[in-house]
């Protein structure tokens, strides 16, 4: 991928749009990596809600009421969890080998980094994309603006996996694979 990157970025356009503040920045190979792998991830998450809302369809499990209003829990919200897991695979697979490039094997570095990509992506998913997307969906389908539930259900979908990317990325870069001292990262290999 850095070698991708690297042959695309030397041509004089784009070396100069680099040179530009800000631009250097946006145009670093760790946001335009992680940027591609998170469209992919978001790919992944869409390609498997869709295929599992296909196969379980939109039945209501239950209704609670919350504030007065009256919210349901359906089998949409199953499909998003699994949709979230192979997300969560795909994504710690490709932010650990190729946007934040963690080479290390340190059997105590690589259960600090999956545990810490998991537990960020528990919170993302429990506040942002389940919660999120539940409290979203009821919103927009009581308020009855685009009149049918599926265009709620996924304008829900795409606002809640636009949340996610941000935090997520802010988790990954500042938490799970910041660049740790070379003492910390060599050592015992798995």
């Amino acid at each position: 991928m850095k070698k991708l990157y690297d042959r695309i970025f030397e041509t004089e356009l784009l070396k100069k749009l680099k040179s530009i503040p800000f631009f250097d920045k946006v145009l670093s190979y760790e946001i335009l990596s992680y940027l591609f792998f998170g469209v992919m991830t978001t790919l992944v998450n869409f390609v498997v809600f869709y295929t599992s809302d296909k196969v379980l369809g939109n039945k209501t499990i239950t209704d609670f009421n919350f504030f007065g209003s009256t919210f349901k829990i359906t089998f949409e919200d199953i499909s998003t969890f699994i949709a979230w897991i192979f997300a969560v695979l795909f994504a710690y697979i490709t932010n650990k080998l190729w946007v934040f490039e963690s080479k290390s094997t340190k059997f105590s570095v690589v259960i600090k980094e999956i545990s810490s990509f998991f537990g960020a992506r528990i919170i993302s998913f429990l506040v942002f994309e389940s919660a999120g997307f539940m409290l979203l969906r009821n919103i927009l389908i009581s308020s009855q603006i685009f009149g049918s539930e599926d265009i709620c259900k996924w304008i829900a979908k795409i606002a809640s996996a636009v949340i996610v990317v941000i935090f997520n990325y802010v988790m990954s870069k500042l938490v799970i694979f910041r660049k740790r001292k070379s003492k910390e990262v060599s050592g015992d290999e798995l």
